[in-house]
């Protein structure tokens, strides 16, 4: 009877967090890319952690780390009474040569895009896009153009 009360609340806060997020409006977690509309990684994981607090746990697994790419699955878990429960994964794969995201920072890019899919695997998508904000405009190939960096 716990386990069912249990996923009964999980279902009621997962259903608010997928509308807070569907309603949420463009520079409030949200960015609009070619005409569609993408919730950003960050807006997921706080809603997730406004409604379950530290219950949520991510885990971080690193498959690949070379020269060549980067491999990284996000495991989403929620710590009931009973244990830990697995609820999601995501993986990200990229070639750091792909562009100056990944050469500079390709380990945390997928670290972004990993738990973005984790996210979206609990239906935690926005707009009914899958992808985050930070995965459609960081696979923009831009390896021929010259990096611009903000010196501050």
């Amino acid at each position: 009877m716990t386990y069912y009360i249990e996923k009964q609340r999980f279902d009621y806060s997962l259903d608010h967090i997928r509308d807070d997020i569907a309603s949420a409006k463009v520079g409030e977690g949200v960015v609009e890319i070619k005409g569609k509309k993408y919730s950003t990684v960050g807006l997921r994981i706080a809603k997730l952690r406004e409604y379950f607090g530290t219950n949520i746990a991510t885990e971080f697994i690193v498959h690949e780390n070379t020269d060549d790419k980067v491999m990284v699955e996000c495991r989403i878990n929620l710590t009931l009474e009973t244990g830990p429960q697995f609820l999601a994964n995501g993986f990200a794969e990229k070639k750091r040569s792909l562009n100056f995201i990944t050469k500079t920072a390709a380990l945390e890019f997928c670290q972004t895009t990993a738990l973005g899919r984790a996210c979206a695997g609990l239906g935690i998508i926005g707009d009914h896009n899958i992808a985050s904000a930070e995965e459609i405009y960081g696979a923009k190939d831009d390896s021929n153009k010259k990096a611009e960096v903000d010196v501050i």
